[in-house]
């Protein structure tokens, strides 16, 4: 009905402290912003956002009772989006205090499953981006912990298909916007935690693990620094070159698998030191020549 979303945001706000209000209307902010993104909109502006921030905020950290799981689900959903309205739905999120409070919920309760699947779905949602905004979002969510706590869940629920997903999305990211933060996602045991998902994925099934899994480790393997060489071989010893042949062999008819496949093998592999040449030995003896050669021909 019109002006529902607007009535149940209002009520949010006048009942902070009436819980059934609260979590009714954080379940109707997450099921109005998934029909659409015009939804989502109408939630932001009518002060959900700031509204679902305080309740994840005065959450009681040695309690859970869905308060988080839900507020970071709502966060994620409203703050989906790339589009310029998007953006700017994000960018709020994370001046209300969004990327400290669910940091500090991801900490909380680092056994829950479902609370550190919506958390780090929520955080990749919040940081989503490449502009200078975005980029001093995920500075903010480094200087509150948040590497740390991501890889953390990832260590923590290997078999949540979503933590592994969302917590991959996040390291790209991450990743991408400094060395620093490459270092630090790998200092947390990132790297042992991707490639190790990347061994387990079934090679059968193609469900974009491989693909982020390469395009994680490309990230966090870049640069040729010496500490860029380090994350290079500690790829290498954890098994990633032989993790990524097989990915390449298993799908050899998905551009995209291949694609990061091969960049990451190329991140994996460079370097000019004994110790570089030594894992392109390592890459040629499990056939990654050829299997390069034979991607580029399929396409």
């Amino acid at each position: 009905a019109a002006g529902a979303i607007e009535a149940v945001v209002a009520a949010m706000q006048a009942h902070p402290q009436v819980a059934e209000v609260q979590q009714q209307g954080r379940i109707i902010v997450i099921n109005m912003c998934a029909a659409s993104d015009a939804h989502s909109q109408r939630v932001a502006d009518a002060g959900a956002i700031e509204a679902i921030v305080a309740a994840l905020q005065a959450a009681d950290p040695e309690e859970w009772d869905e308060v988080e799981q839900d507020c970071c689900q709502a966060l994620a959903n409203v703050c989906s989006g790339t589009c310029a309205a998007g953006l700017a739905r994000k960018q709020r999120a994370a001046d209300a205090g969004a990327i400290e409070a669910i940091v500090a919920a991801v900490q909380a309760h680092p056994q829950v499953a479902d609370v550190q699947q919506e958390c780090v779905w929520a955080m990749a949602s919040v940081c989503a981006g490449t502009d200078a905004a975005a980029l001093a979002r995920k500075q903010r969510a480094a200087a509150a912990g948040a590497i740390e706590a991501v890889v953390a869940a990832m260590q923590a629920h290997p078999q949540v298909a979503e933590v592994q997903q969302q917590g991959r999305i996040i390291v790209i990211n991450m990743c991408a916007a400094s060395d620093a933060h490459s270092q630090r996602v790998a200092d947390a045991g990132a790297i042992e935690a991707i490639v190790a998902a990347l061994q387990a994925a079934d090679p059968e099934e193609w469900d974009e693990v491989e693909q982020d899994c390469c395009q994680a480790l490309a990230n966090v393997c870049s640069g040729t620094c010496a500490a860029g060489l380090a994350r290079k071989q500690r790829a290498a010893d954890a098994g990633a070159i032989e993790a990524i042949v097989a990915a390449v062999q298993a799908h050899p008819q998905v551009a995209d698998v291949q694609q990061e496949c091969v960049w990451a093998m190329a991140s994996v592999c460079a370097g000019t030191d004994a110790a570089a040449l030594a894992r392109k030995q390592r890459a040629t003896d499990a056939g990654g020549i050829e299997l390069a050669v034979a991607a580029l021909q399929a396409h």
